[in-house]
């Protein structure tokens, strides 16, 4: 990644100095996602490896580079000891429920107050694989999604949602994925997928929309170092 800046100088030891020093073992570290440029499972053992040298518990979803990321079955055989792959599925940790999906693109989204762009430049997601397709992925990402709220159980009193990319924009437009959250009644939802010039200004929460939380948690808009999120009886964090 430093190839995308200076800013990106020396991020694998920056997250892993940050994390050591701000979280437990027996804290949650959320991952929502693009964990690794391998293209095959065996070339992503060593990124799974070094996650595992790091304290906490890991809850880890598939972001649109993970193409080293073959089957979720497959990847949980991976991981090291406590840490979770829920690719449309959910799951409960001490009372809180963990529900994750990798989302997809949505172009219709304004993202110009974190990207740097003049008024009037286009600050939308390029599509990735035709308006044809990336609509049908996009469905089929949010029936995923449903799924793994759903497979929560109903007294689940808190709700986290991972999902890499991201389900509204800076300005809390209302989107097919804002409405399932707000419909399974999430609490917060933490992603990714977004980079640009506007991490060193950038302050989570990223808003608030009809009861959920937003958080973008990307390294560079994060500052490589995990951020707390408020759930009160439980310390998860995520990075």
């Amino acid at each position: 990644m430093d190839v995308f800046g200076d800013h990106w100088r020396d991020h694998p030891g920056r997250i892993a100095r940050a994390w050591q020093e701000r979280v437990a073992p027996g804290d949650v570290v959320c991952l929502p996602g693009d964990l690794s440029w391998a293209l095959k499972p065996v070339e992503a053992e060593p990124d799974l490896a070094w996650l595992g040298t790091l304290p906490g518990r890991k809850i880890l979803v598939k972001g649109n580079h993970d193409y080293w990321w073959t089957s979720t079955s497959r990847v949980r055989r991976m991981l090291p000891d406590g840490a979770f792959a829920i690719q449309g599925e959910g799951t409960t940790l001490e009372g809180v429920g963990f529900a994750g999906a990798r989302g997809w693109v949505d172009p219709n989204l304004d993202f110009s107050p974190l990207m740097g762009h003049l008024p009037g430049e286009d600050a939308r997601l390029h599509g990735i694989r035709g308006e044809e397709e990336d609509r049908r992925i996009y469905e089929r990402e949010l029936r995923r999604l449903e799924r793994a709220l759903r497979s929560l159980p109903d007294g689940t009193a808190f709700r986290v949602t991972l999902l890499h990319f991201p389900p509204t924009s800076p300005r809390l437009e209302d989107t097919p994925v804002t409405r399932l959250l707000e419909r399974h009644r999430v609490d917060l939802c933490v992603f990714g997928h977004l980079h640009g010039t506007g991490w060193d200004r950038f302050e989570n929460p990223y808003g608030e929309k009809n009861g959920v939380r937003y958080y973008l948690v990307s390294a560079d808009f994060v500052r490589f170092a995990p951020v707390e999120l408020p759930l009160g009886r439980v310390d998860v964090r995520t990075s």
